[in-house]
């Protein structure tokens, strides 16, 4: 979702993915993928580039399964802190008794 302003201030999100057009006239109206019809503050270049930030997020080393530059580094992984409990976890499979 990417945030975008109405004309009276209030704030929304958007499904990018439902975008049809983007039109400046002198307002920048969207025009979604069921012919509705929204009017924003954000000029058509603004939009274009939310919508590429977004696409990034979604694909940037989704294909070769890498850390991001901006991914909090390793050390703060929360699956690598201690747990105090994790002597009494245990998985329970089909011939376990619960």
């Amino acid at each position: 979702m990417i945030p975008l302003t109405r004309p009276d201030g209030t704030s929304l999100l958007i499904n990018p993915d439902r975008i049809e057009l983007v039109e400046e006239t002198p307002d920048t109206v969207l025009t979604l993928a069921d012919g509705k019809k929204i009017l924003v503050r954000e000029t058509a270049t603004e939009v274009a580039t939310r919508f590429h930030y977004y696409q990034r997020s979604l694909h940037v080393d989704s294909r070769f399964g890498g850390r991001r530059a901006y991914d909090p580094p390793p050390e703060h992984d929360p699956a690598q802190y201690e747990n105090p409990n994790r002597a009494r976890l245990r998985a329970y499979g089909e011939n376990s008794r619960g």
